[in-house]
């Protein structure tokens, strides 16, 4: 029966150089997810920033002016922002896992 070999059977004779690179390509690849999930954790922010500030605009508007169109019109685009930013959230949660 043929065996499987150990994880480090070919580490013995490995020369820096090689033992360099591997450690690059994993601090390269740790880079690369937080900066994916920087980037999902920037968009949900801005998303609730915009959330925040078109639902100001929405009940004010509203109350100012009496008009139930903005109120229902700016409050969905605030509804929609929310639902989004914390779609970004939940990806990048994802994405550090």
């Amino acid at each position: 029966m043929i065996r499987k070999p150990p994880a480090d059977w070919n580490r013995v004779g490995e020369g820096a150089a090689v033992r360099t690179v591997r450690a690059a390509a994993v601090v390269a690849q740790g880079s690369a997810s937080v900066a994916r999930r920087g980037g999902h954790a920037v968009r949900g922010l801005l998303c609730y920033f915009f959330a925040i500030i078109w639902g100001f605009a929405g009940i004010a508007g509203g109350l100012a002016t009496g008009s139930l169109p903005s109120i229902i019109g700016i409050g969905a685009m605030a509804a929609f922002m929310f639902w989004a930013g914390r779609r970004a959230f939940a990806k990048a949660r994802a994405t550090s896992a």
